[in-house]
């Protein structure tokens, strides 16, 4: 609804949109009696919720009746315990959801769901804010806890030495800190699926943007608590699911989880160059879980000796059954996995 409208106005609509939403059919006459206004004021208070989109009115003015409009929201607070997030799905945020195309109704039950129970599973908070907003434009869901935060947890439970190292690992896929109950792929599938897929937390973000294939490392001036993630998906988008899914396998007859892509600019920190076989191990962390691993060399402008022979020598002639396969690399990258390559099989 518009910003500049009075708090009263905005009850008002609200209410009318949610008695249309639960089905009564004589919005105007509850209206009415609910708040001690004539029918004309409500009829404007519909006619403006028409216009804006948040309603349709169907039939003549003698037998209109209203449904939904394609601009729907719905926002909801939550104590984390024993909370269900299918549950928070079906009875509180389906209606936001109802008449999508299919593909993009599975994409957001997905993501919804997998982004929800981490918050419940993993957050370690006792409170969840859900947002959900469609327009004409296209559906984003934002989910925030008061927990210890994403990346902090991360680095903590695997012992990392620095919450960025978190990103990177997210980057990859696979990542859980409790693998007897969860798999590790909710948080990267999600991400590929919708257009637009942020976390932060803390001073940090992590930015998977589709529309470049590309994740960023991020850094804010202020600290947040908790995490917040937010995604976004076009209302036109002709995404699948299965097609995000099977473009992670490891072939055309497969359905494993099997194929990453790790953006090495997200070991860049603060100007550093990739030089160290450090730093090459640091990428190189749980890539055995994969059967073939694409390095993303885009915003890298060169590597070390020393990073490149720990990846391309020591690495692979240990790991044979992983196939490596850089892209984006520049001439001096490039130059320098080849000479490594050459020092290999000489």
């Amino acid at each position: 609804m518009p910003k500049n409208i009075t708090k009263r106005t905005r009850t008002i609509r609200q209410y009318l949109i949610d008695a249309v939403r639960v089905g009564h059919q004589d919005v105007v006459q509850m209206a009415t009696d609910a708040f001690g206004i004539s029918r004309q004021s409500i009829h404007r208070h519909l006619s403006a919720l028409v216009d804006e989109g948040f309603l349709e009115a169907i039939g003549k003015t003698r037998s209109r009746r209203y449904t939904l409009g394609v601009i729907r929201a719905h926002v909801a607070r939550y104590p984390l315990e024993k909370l269900d997030e299918s549950l928070v799905h079906r009875r509180d945020f389906s209606f936001v959801f109802e008449g999508l195309p299919s593909n993009l109704s599975e994409i957001c039950h997905y993501g919804f769901t997998e982004i929800l129970n981490n918050a419940i599973d993993h957050s370690e908070g006792d409170e969840v804010v859900v947002v959900v907003k469609r327009s004409e434009e296209g559906v984003g869901i934002s989910i925030s806890d008061n927990g210890e935060g994403v990346f902090k947890r991360i680095a903590r439970l695997l012992e990392l030495n620095d919450p960025r190292e978190s990103l990177l690992e997210l980057s990859k896929g696979k990542l859980t800190t409790d693998p007897a109950n969860h798999t590790g792929q909710g948080i990267f599938f999600t991400s590929r699926s919708f257009d637009s897929f942020i976390i932060e937390s803390g001073e940090l973000a992590f930015d998977h943007d589709d529309n470049y294939k590309n994740d960023f490392l991020l850094h804010h001036e202020h600290e947040s608590e908790g995490t917040q993630v937010a995604m976004w998906i076009a209302i036109d988008s002709e995404k699948d699911l299965g097609a995000v899914f099977d473009e992670y396998s490891g072939g055309p007859d497969e359905y494993r989880f099997e194929k990453t892509v790790i953006p090495l600019r997200l070991a860049l920190y603060e100007g550093e160059t990739l030089v160290s076989r450090s730093q090459a191990k640091r990428i190189l962390n749980r890539v055995e879980k994969f059967r073939i691993v694409i390095l993303d060399f885009e915003g890298v402008d060169t590597i070390g000796q020393g990073f490149a022979d720990e990846v391309f020598r020591v690495f692979e002639s240990q790991h044979e059954e992983i196939e490596l396969i850089p892209v984006g690399a520049t001439t001096r990258v490039q130059q320098m996995i080849n000479r490594v390559h050459a020092d290999r099989f000489e």
